[in-house]
């Protein structure tokens, strides 16, 4: 007896990973405007931590960078073996997708040190990590366009997006 696999066609795939990206930002979004009320209400949760402020911004902005180049390694090597492949669109889509949320979930971990040291601190700064690395997530959303070119799709496999 075999099995009957059903896929989505690639428009739709595709149309699930961007769901699937902003949802994720969407949800960071939201924790960061939650995190602006909860210090505008209640106050730095341990402001003595500002004493260390320099020593913080530091860790941050390296952890930061390394975080950075990691993601963007990632997605370069999973952009490369998927546009690289001799596999059919969709199984190039899930690997876009793959090397998308890892690129993502590498982004988010400077975002929540950046929103948890600012509810720690209640000092901007913190924020404003966390708003440029939303950027760079937001830098690889995955629209049509930038999917076609990442993965240098010829005009059958561009038809079959539309």
């Amino acid at each position: 007896m075999s099995k009957k696999v059903t896929t989505a066609p690639p428009k739709k795939n595709l149309k699930i990973t961007l769901i699937l990206f902003l949802a994720i930002v969407i949800g960071i979004f939201l924790f960061m405007l939650a995190s602006v009320l909860i210090i505008q209400t209640r106050g730095a949760l341990m402001p003595d931590l500002n004493k260390n402020r320099v020593i913080l911004i530091a860790i941050i902005t390296a952890i930061s960078f390394a975080c950075l180049l990691g993601a963007k390694v990632l997605m370069a090597k999973g952009v490369a073996a998927a546009k690289n492949s001799l596999n059919p669109l969709n199984d190039k889509l899930n690997e876009h997708r793959s090397a998308l949320i890892k690129y993502l979930v590498i982004c988010e971990m400077p975002v929540m040190l950046g929103i948890i040291l600012f509810l720690l601190t209640g000092d901007f700064i913190f924020q404003v990590f966390a708003a440029v690395f939303i950027g760079f997530m937001l830098s690889m959303a995955p629209t049509k366009k930038r999917v076609t070119d990442q993965l240098q799709l010829d005009w059958q496999q561009q038809g079959e997006l539309k």
